[in-house]
This record gives structure tokens, C-alpha cells and sequence, in this order.
């Protein structure tokens, strides 16, 4: 039953990524595009919207469309009744078509569900890779510091500490005031203000691994210090740097959602589960759906990521 939550865990996390890969290949619409703010906005889930297929390829959306003898269409927008032209209308027109936004549409008459596929990109992007720097500058700096002693180690890990001490979320807020937004931004700063944690669990995986017999032996081979610290102890140091590399993904995604929720991360037009909560947290009470459903996907992968860290953990 232990297994149970892993597994449920990894399928969350794969399931996403799946999706977030192949997001280009779906039929989904444009994430972007605002196709009609009159009659398109802020409609509730599996909303259902009538429409009239023009002959140029464009949709007019409506909230009621009628069919008239002569073969024109009589549509509703707003509190208004105006007549398209048969002539207009593709030949092949169905009678009645209507189209389904499943998740709802947002302020701007945009689709919820194209958003927040396109935004699982973004985020999952964001916080896979924030996640590869914290953890590659953290070993770095733990693998040094553990084999190097002394005064290097001294210093490493007093600037580590001094890098704990300061609030992240205050520090994350500061340094992306002073940058452009974007993702190469985002990623950078949430990696960079992360790392802290890996290196000390590094140093102590090192400090451990340095006093066993092999890797005397392997120094006394004339082994020099990088293969020794690459070949000897790094691996060593794998499981807790895969126990690490878990948590800090929920938590970059966590954070890059904090700053874009701010307007300090991933800039509009494009989809974050941040923005997209940021778009939403003024309408709770008349759209709700705007900001709960990249909400329930933050919360999703954030505590998958947890349990797949617990996981490793147990099984290394």
C-alpha cells in the first residue's frame, strides 16, 4: 500500500509531462487569441456557445442563432438581433453547430483549457529546468566544499548559510524587479536562489564518503582530485541529489507560479499556471473556474513531486 501513493505519484508527473510535450500536436485553440470578448467571456465550464461558420474560415460566436427561410442566419449578440447573408456563410454549414469549451473561458473570452495545457509548458518547463540548476550548482558547490576542507569549505558554506538566511520568496521578488521578465529569467532566478539545500546534503554525502578506504585508495593510485570527486564520490552522492532534484521541482514550479501570480515571471500573452491564477483571483465569486483549475494543477504536482521524493528516498 506504501507503493501505492509512488505510483499515483509518478503517473501525475508523467501524465503531465505527456501532455505538456505533445501540446503543439493537439487540436487545441490558440491559447492567445481572443476570437469574441462579447460572448465569450467568463462562460462557465462545458459551456456550449452557438456559432455561424463564415465562408472566410472565421466562426461568429452568439448566444443564439436562427435559421431563416431564405437561408440566412439570424444571430443574438449581446441584446442585439443582426442578419448574416447566405452568401457569407459556408455552403456546407451545419444546421445548428455550437462549440464546447470545456474548462470555461476567462475574461478575454480566451479557452481555459488551451491555456492551461499550453501553461502546463511553460510551468513544468520552468520548474524542470530551475530544478537542474539548484541541483548542478548545489552538488558543485558540496562536492567542492566536502573534498576541498579547510578554508574553501570554510567560506563555501558560509556563503551558503548567508544565501539561507535570506527570505526566498523576498529575494526572488527583489531580483526579478531588476530583470526583463522571462523564462531564461525565471529559471535562472528560481535555480539560483535554490541550491543552498543540495550543497549542504552534497558536503555531508562527501565529508562521509571521504573517509572510506577507496577513496584513499584511489588518491594513493594517483587518481587527481576531479576524478576521484567524479568517479568515487559523486555517485555516491546520486541518491540524495535524486531525492532533492524531486522536491525542488514542485517547489520551482511553486515559485515561478508565485512570481508570475506577481507579474514578475513568465510575461503575457503566454500561459503560466501563475498568470493564469493572477488572471483570476479578482472574479472567485462570479468565475471561480478561472483560478481553480491551474490551482488544482499546482497543488497536483507539487504533492506528486513530494511523494516521488519520499519514494526515491525509501528506495535508495
Amino acid at each position: 500500500m506504501r507503493r501505492l501513493p509512488f505510483r499515483i505519484a509518478v503517473s501525475t508527473l508523467a501524465t503531465w509531462a505527456v501532455i505538456a510535450l505533445v501540446a503543439p500536436a493537439l487540436p487545441l485553440r490558440d491559447p492567445a487569441a481572443q476570437p469574441d470578448g462579447l460572448v465569450l467571456r467568463n462562460l462557465p465550464p462545458l459551456s456550449r456557445v452557438p456559432f455561424v461558420p463564415m465562408a472566410d474560415g472565421s466562426l461568429r460566436y452568439a448566444q443564439d442563432v436562427r435559421l431563416l427561410p431564405n437561408g440566412d442566419r439570424a444571430v443574438l449578440r449581446g441584446d442585439r438581433w443582426t442578419n448574416i447573408p447566405a452568401a457569407a456563410i459556408q455552403p456546407d454549414a451545419a444546421a445548428d453547430p455550437r462549440a464546447v469549451f470545456v474548462l470555461g473561458t476567462d475574461t478575454f473570452g480566451r479557452d481555459l483549457f488551451s491555456r492551461l495545457i499550453w501553461g502546463a509548458r511553460i510551468s513544468l518547463a520552468a520548474g524542470l529546468l530551475a530544478a537542474l540548476v539548484a541541483v548542478t550548482v548545489g552538488g558543485a558547490i558540496g562536492l567542492t566544499a566536502g573534498l576541498a576542507g579547510g578554508v574553501i569549505d570554510s567560506v563555501l558554506m558560509r556563503v551558503t548559510d548567508a544565501a539561507l538566511a535570506i527570505p526566498r520568496l523576498f529575494l526572488l521578488v527583489l531580483l526579478a524587479a531588476l530583470f526583463r521578465p522571462s523564462l531564461a529569467t525565471t529559471v535562472l532566478l528560481v535555480g539560483g536562489t535554490t541550491w543552498m539545500t543540495a550543497a549542504r546534503l552534497v558536503r555531508s554525502q562527501t565529508l562521509a564518503v571521504g573517509e572510506r578506504e577507496f577513496v584513499a585508495a584511489a588518491y594513493a593510485a594517483g587518481g587527481s582530485p576531479f576524478r576521484v570527486a567524479v568517479r568515487h564520490v559523486l555517485p555516491h552522492a546520486t541518491s540524495v541529489l535524486g531525492v532533492e532534484a524531486a522536491l525542488r521541482l514542485g517547489q520551482s514550479v511553486l515559485l515561478e507560479a508565485s512570481l508570475s501570480f506577481l507579474g514578475l515571471g513568465i510575461p503575457p500573452p503566454a500561459a503560466s499556471w501563475g498568470g493564469l491564477i493572477a488572471d483570476g483571483r479578482d472574479r472567485m465569486l462570479d468565475a471561480w473556474w478561472i483560478a481553480t483549475w491551474p490551482g488544482l494543477a499546482i497543488i497536483a504536482v507539487v504533492l506528486a513531486a513530494s511523494l516521488v521524493a519520499d519514494g526515491v528516498r525509501e528506495g535508495l
